[in-house]
């Protein structure tokens, strides 16, 4: 006897639309500043350089001309978009009033396509972030 009610080849189209259509949602923009930007505790590296080519290969990211690494605890970093900063709210950019430990990476000009090779610099400085929620979600340069 054959099902009756809802036409169940329409439920499974619509089940198989909605898992589609998560898969096209991107990623948590808070998580993608994380993997992007912050590295605490700082990886061990024997210098800059190293390090700087060896974090981007190892979180699988595109060969840009410059990569940030922030070496501070996430917490430290959430609180430049309340107390710890001074924002723009119209924009919801947030200055550090607060230096943080970084690496800043600029792509070597020996790079390749394919081979991206890094010169690294250690410094502590001040950062601007755009906040959402409370939370950095992007990365807007250092002070």
């Amino acid at each position: 006897m054959a099902p009756r009610g809802p036409c169940p080849g329409l439920f499974l189209l619509l089940v198989l639309l909605a898992a589609g259509l998560a898969q096209l949602i991107p990623q948590d923009s808070y998580q993608k500043f994380l993997r992007e930007h912050v590295d605490f505790p700082k990886t061990n590296a024997t210098n800059a350089h190293r390090y700087c080519t060896t974090l981007v290969r190892r979180r699988g990211l595109p060969c840009n001309p410059t990569h940030t690494f922030i070496h501070a605890h996430p917490g430290q970093l959430n609180s430049i978009c309340g107390s710890g900063g001074a924002c723009e709210r119209r924009q919801y950019r947030c200055s550090s009033t607060a230096a943080y430990p970084l690496t800043t990476c600029l792509l070597a000009r020996s790079s390749r396509p394919g081979r991206c090779l890094y010169r690294g610099r250690a410094q502590t400085r001040r950062i601007r972030v755009r906040c959402r929620q409370w939370r950095p979600v992007h990365f807007e340069g250092v002070l």
